[in-house]
């Protein structure tokens, strides 16, 4: 067990490789990987257009977080992978790692928008059982939502890591 865990936290929009890049992850830091989309789609499948979406990832977002913080607490290090949009969001959680005693990092996947709209494109064609179908209009839709992580945040560019 560490003195100091870690929580990594990947902030991305839809489609920028996250869930990617946290089995890549996972394998290289032996962290416990919680990705929130696989256990919701295994609850309520692969359409996020479903009455009462909003409420399920809450729950979701809800319960993964308090299994990632339970495994903090006991000195385990963790990957959340969610996407992190909201800026305000971001520093929240940090505040809760630091004042756990943990160390937090942002890793900011920086993909351009151009090529998520391919990758989502690609992969809601015929999407595979722990990803969401997403339309180009649900993409657009909720592309308004995301905030780019600025330089005060102390972000990690995820590509620039080996």
């Amino acid at each position: 067990m560490k003195a100091k865990p870690t929580v990594y936290l990947l902030c991305g929009f839809i489609g920028a490789g996250k869930t990617t890049f946290a089995r890549k992850l996972e394998e290289r830091t032996g962290a416990v990987r919680i990705t929130k989309d696989e256990w919701l789609i295994r609850l309520i499948g692969n359409d996020p257009t479903i009455e009462d979406y909003a409420d399920y990832d809450d729950r979701i977002i809800g319960l993964s977080r308090d299994v990632a913080f339970q495994l903090v607490q006991k000195g385990i290090d963790v990957i959340i992978d969610e996407g992190f949009w909201a800026k305000e969001e971001r520093a929240l959680l940090r505040r809760r790692i630091e004042g756990m005693g943990a160390e937090a990092v942002l890793y900011y996947l920086d993909t351009p928008i151009e090529t998520i709209r391919e990758r989502v494109a690609r992969r809601s064609a015929d999407p595979p059982r722990d990803s969401f179908r997403i339309s180009a209009a649900l993409l657009d839709h909720y592309l308004p939502y995301w905030q780019t992580p600025s330089d005060d945040e102390g972000y990690v560019l995820a590509r620039k890591v080996r």
